[in-house]
């Protein structure tokens, strides 16, 4: 029964869950069955109504996105990291061109001194490694009520929900998509990522290039709205979407094959919150959904969406390193260090322009050597008549250019833009200087300088850990529906679970809590040897679960209540035998001491043939 309700489910997603060349084998030729499927899946009229709505908002999208275009990202992707951004490989205006087939040129003529781009892939690794890595822990489920005592039973559970978590993250193709959006986020400032449930992965992210997107935020300044324009080939969407769907004259094209089906076409995609346009409920996705979304040709008459479905969470997230006021985008690192990027890159032409002209100078000679042999070259001999201070060859300038002031400011803007992006943070434990002059660094040291350079990264990695928070989310939705996750155990009914991070970057901003902790206890110990009661003022279960919290160690490692009760009750026993046992040997030590001082007093005379111990008796 629940194998055919998941079989139920699956069969009602998207075409896109399945997409692959499995699916795309499977694809008919046939228009007429083709049409008849289409067109129930949503009326003509209604459609045109979605479709006049859905382009326009587009258009007006586009205009709020203009001047982030035009007057940042454009710079941005030509003088920082170019093959992240169609606007130099497929845009006309911001806008996508299709079947463009010059998207292999060179796209980085304006770079070069690429210490920018490098320090983006060091600022984009630490940001992975530190908040995501796939090679470690970082993230655990938790109960959002600290104070609820967890059964060994709900421990499990957790640990093991974890663990399943992690297993399809990492068959997927999450750890590759985040590092794509951590290097958005740094240079362009947002970055949109999208989930979909996958047949073959559970689930599968999408990263939309900049130039592409759309973005809206909602009332409470959140971003509720993504929209896209991009290109697909005619293959690309029959196994994306399905055959079945496909507009007439698309569907003409992927009938007719060979070189058809290569042939590019401008896609729209929106996701926005689930509500009525115009008051037609046919609009709107049925259903409890709280998001819609709609793939369609965009420009093209067709009666029919690409897909149109809905989602009970949002199926996207974006990131933005840093807002102001109502603007959906983000501004980032990159535009702070914009200027000295294009400022590199002019100062390191002038650099070479000056060292050839050193090397190479431009000549200076008599004119009666003109239209005669001469050479440049070394060892050469060019001759000429009466030689003398102002006759043959010299340079046209008469003094060398000094390289050297030059070298110098090259280096203090590349040093300007390694901070601009955080590489000396990311790169402490590898730098074997605190300061310059001094050898090595202690553990201390380091920590104390990730931790002083954490301040000013804080508030990012905050909003990076509440966009994972919402992607895990995400998952763990798609995996329920799936079956993939056990029911909850009895003890977590009713208790609402969520997720805290123990990566590097996530502990390091614990770390002041950690270290308050540690010295707390410890200040106990100490002040414990004069006054005994100071120990009864801790809570030493309660503070060996927060250590373990703030650790990010797994909470099977500690006994539940029903265990630690357990334990007490085997160790008052022990304690029950023991104080028996020594009662015992008491006894019989005191048993065996009485009779050797029996012996001894039998032995010891005291005259008219008696000894002591019948003296006693007798006297008794």
């Amino acid at each position: 029964m629940a194998q055919a309700a998941i079989q139920k489910k699956e069969d009602d997603l998207p075409n896109y869950t399945k997409g692959g060349a499995l699916f795309l084998s499977q694809q008919p030729t046939d228009e007429v069955e083709s049409d008849a499927k289409a067109e129930r899946v949503m009326s003509p009229q209604a459609w045109q109504k979605l479709r006049g709505y859905l382009e326009q908002r587009t258009q007006a999208l586009r205009n709020w996105r203009n001047s982030w275009w035009m007057e940042n990202w454009s710079d941005l992707a030509q003088f920082i990291m170019p093959r992240r951004s169609i606007w130099l490989t497929q845009s006309a205006g911001g806008w996508p061109t299709q079947n463009n087939m010059l998207r292999g040129q060179e796209i980085n003529q304006a770079i070069v001194d690429p210490t920018a781009t490098y320090a983006v892939r060091i600022c984009a690794g630490g940001m992975v490694s530190g908040l995501a890595s796939p090679s470690r822990p970082w993230f655990k489920m938790v109960t959002s009520d600290k104070r609820h005592q967890l059964d060994q039973e709900s421990r499990l559970w957790m640990d093991e929900t974890e663990e399943r978590i992690y297993t399809v993250l990492a068959s997927s193709n999450f750890y590759n998509s985040f590092a794509q959006e951590c290097e958005d986020e740094i240079v362009y400032g947002t970055s949109p990522s999208i989930c979909y449930d996958d047949e073959t992965d559970v689930v599968r992210f999408y990263n939309p290039a900049v130039g592409e997107y759309y973005v809206a935020c909602n009332g409470t300044l959140r971003v509720d709205t993504l929209y896209r324009v991009f290109v697909m080939t005619i293959a690309q969407m029959a196994s994306f979407f399905g055959a079945d769907n496909l507009p007439p004259e698309v569907r003409a094209l992927w009938a007719q094959g060979g070189s058809q089906i290569d042939t590019e076409v401008i896609v729209a995609h929106a996701i926005e919150p689930n509500f009525e346009i115009q008051g037609d409920e046919e609009t709107k996705v049925k259903g409890k959904f709280t998001y819609r979304e709609v793939y369609w040709c965009y420009g093209k008459g067709g009666y029919q969406p690409l897909s149109f479905t809905g989602f009970l969470e949002c199926p996207f997230t974006v990131g933005r390193w840093s807002t102001q006021s109502n603007d959906a985008y983000g501004r980032s690192v990159g535009m702070d260090v914009l200027p000295d990027t294009i400022q590199l890159q002019i100062e390191t032409r002038r650099k070479a322009e000056a060292l050839e002209k050193n090397v190479r100078p431009p000549l200076i000679a008599s004119m009666d050597m003109k239209n005669q042999p001469s050479s440049q070259l070394p060892g050469a001999v060019t001759f000429a008549n009466d030689i003398g201070p102002t006759k043959g060859m010299r340079s046209l300038y008469t003094q060398q250019f000094n390289l050297q002031d030059m070298t110098q400011d090259i280096a203090m803007i590349q040093a300007r833009i390694k901070t601009g992006f955080f590489t000396d943070m990311f790169m402490a434990l590898s730098q074997n200087a605190v300061e310059p002059g001094s050898t090595k660094i202690t553990a201390y040291q380091s920590a104390a300088i990730v931790q002083e350079r954490l301040q000013v990264l804080g508030p990012v990695i905050e909003s990076k850990l509440e966009n994972l928070r919402t992607k895990l989310k995400r998952v763990y939705a798609i995996m329920e529906r799936r079956g993939l996750i056990e029911p909850k155990p009895q003890g977590l009914k009713g208790v609402p679970v969520t997720i805290d991070f123990v990566s590097v970057l996530a502990l390091a901003q614990k770390a002041a809590s950690l270290g308050g902790v540690e010295r707390l206890v410890a200040f106990i110990g100490n002040l414990a040897g004069l006054y005994p009661e100071a120990r009864d003022k801790l809570d030493a279960v309660s503070s060996i679960e927060l250590m373990n919290d703030l650790l990010g160690n797994p909470s099977r490692i500690l006994n539940g209540p029903e265990k630690m009760q357990q334990l007490a009750q085997q160790r008052e026993q022990q304690q029950q035998q023991m104080q028996k046992m020594q009662m015992q040997q008491h006894l019989a030590q005191t048993a065996s001491t009485a009779a050797d001082a029996a012996q001894t007093l039998s032995q010891t005379t005291v005259g008219a043939g008696k000894n002591a111990l019948s003296q006693i008796l007798g006297g008794q």
